[in-house]
């Protein structure tokens, strides 16, 4: 696969990177505003919510590595992991707004039912599209540098993705009749947004022609065999697990926050926004950081700041909105460094486990990869809906000082026991640049 190894021009960078603003207009909407759909809107109870979000979860989960494992078998004149950016965002645009529908007068359980299926249309859809796109970082380039480029571009556009849901999601919810119609025009809006995004990231990316080598692809057993070697994949595996559970919650409860503790639902777009735009600020900065050093000193160091920013907010007065929102964009700053990271490092475990076992599963990489980010959310989902019970939460009306002293312990200490064990993991990450540069430079060799 020798033409993969030329450098890309920031256009092709962008071009990809786009794709994420497209995603994160549907992902940011599902985790920023979906468990309070459910709890706040359709009134579903507590654990209720918390199960159906993670049976969706799971269930977009499971069907990421069965995703992978046919993009990778995928042959068309537009090349493996392209087409489904062209043929998928229709079909999932429709899905989004079943997700987001609100049937009148249902009993919940009639109620949970219909949120069950628009989790699972939805979400096998998300992975149809999302699964092929993640494994066209690694066929597009093989040089790490390059790579740094591309998840950077990616994440700056998973912000902007992120800050305009929640600029529209809070211009829909001040300005809407009731809650229900606010989220079915942000389903319409979004799916209408994401589709043209996604056939402009089609068209502005390539793949290269399939060598004879790669027509040979591994074997089911093969495959297993060859992640189960990929130690630095392992390592990445676990860490996204431990992270993405933590940091989730973070998004998942500001709304809650602001609504029950400061008194003021709308503070929580603000203090979004200002979350999303200071992913934006800083994504440069930690790209930087990154090609002067490695992903793993940056995954490191991020932590540390994350973790302190977490701690600083458990002691907190809350006071003024204010001083809690620059509290957000403290924690805002250090999460920025783990989304560069992980998707940096992801491609560069393909060519370890080439290296190392003679197979390149660059699609199941992908696929597992985002099987273990979106089992991350179900378990936080899950977690959610235990902890708002344990602490006497109740939707819509005024709460306890205990629970809101047991929802600052749920948004200081998840997060932090999900970042501290992960860094305990990424700490043996082994794929230094100039070691990946080595494997890639062996792998050209025993290719001519």
């Amino acid at each position: 696969m020798s033409t993969t190894s030329q450098r890309l021009g920031w256009g092709q960078k962008i071009g990809y990177g786009s794709g994420d603003f497209a995603f994160n207009l549907y992902w940011q909407g599902i985790s920023l505003y979906l468990f309070y759909f459910y709890t706040d809107v359709l009134g579903l109870p507590n654990a209720m919510a918390g199960i159906i979000y993670a049976i969706g979860s799971f269930w977009d989960a499971g069907t990421d590595p069965i995703m992978g494992y046919l993009a990778d078998r995928t042959r068309t004149r537009w090349g493996r992991y392209r087409p489904y950016l062209v043929f998928v965002p229709i079909p999932m645009a429709l899905g989004y707004i079943l997700l987001l529908w609100h049937p009148d007068d249902m009993p919940v359980t009639s109620l949970g039912i219909v949120a069950l299926i628009g989790q699972l249309v939805f979400r096998l859809l998300f992975t149809m599209a999302s699964t092929p796109y993640s494994a066209l970082m690694a066929r597009m380039t093989q040089n790490s540098e390059d790579r740094a480029g591309m998840a950077g571009a990616r994440m700056l556009f998973a912000y902007l993705g992120a800050f305009s849901v929640v600029a529209l999601a809070g211009g829909l919810l001040e300005n809407a009749e009731n809650d229900s119609d606010a989220f079915m025009s942000l389903a319409i809006i979004s799916g209408l947004l994401a589709t043209a995004i996604f056939w402009i990231c089609f068209a502005i990316c390539r793949e290269p022609p399939e060598s004879d080598a790669e027509e040979l692809r591994p074997t089911l057993k093969q495959t297993f065999a060859s992640l189960k070697q990929n130690t630095p994949f392992l390592i990445v595996f676990a860490a996204v697990i431990l992270m993405t559970t933590g940091v989730t919650v973070i998004g998942k409860t500001m709304i809650y926050f602001f609504e029950y503790q400061m008194g003021d639902r709308n503070g929580a777009q603000i203090a979004l926004m200002a979350f999303g735009l200071t992913g934006l600020l800083v994504i440069p900065f930690w790209t930087f950081v990154t090609l002067k050093t490695s992903k793993r000193f940056v995954w490191m160091v991020g932590s540390f700041f994350l973790s302190l920013a977490l701690i600083t907010f458990l002691f907190n007065p809350a006071e003024t909105q204010n001083a809690v929102i620059l509290n957000y964009i403290a924690i805002s700053f250090g999460a920025g460094a783990f989304a560069i990271t992980f998707w940096g490092m992801l491609p560069d475990t393909v060519e370890y486990g080439e290296w190392k076992t003679g197979h390149r599963v660059e699609s199941m990489v992908f696929g597992f990869a985002t099987f273990a980010q979106k089992s991350a959310v179900a378990l936080s989902a899950l977690i959610l809906g235990v902890l708002l019970d344990v602490i006497g939460y109740q939707a819509g009306v005024e709460q306890s000082e205990a629970t809101l002293s047991g929802l600052r312990m749920i948004i200081v200490f998840v997060p932090l026991a999900g970042v501290v064990s992960s860094v305990a993991c990424i700490y043996f990450y082994p794929l230094s640049p100039q070691r990946h540069a080595d494997i890639v430079a062996e792998l050209k060799a025993q290719a001519q």
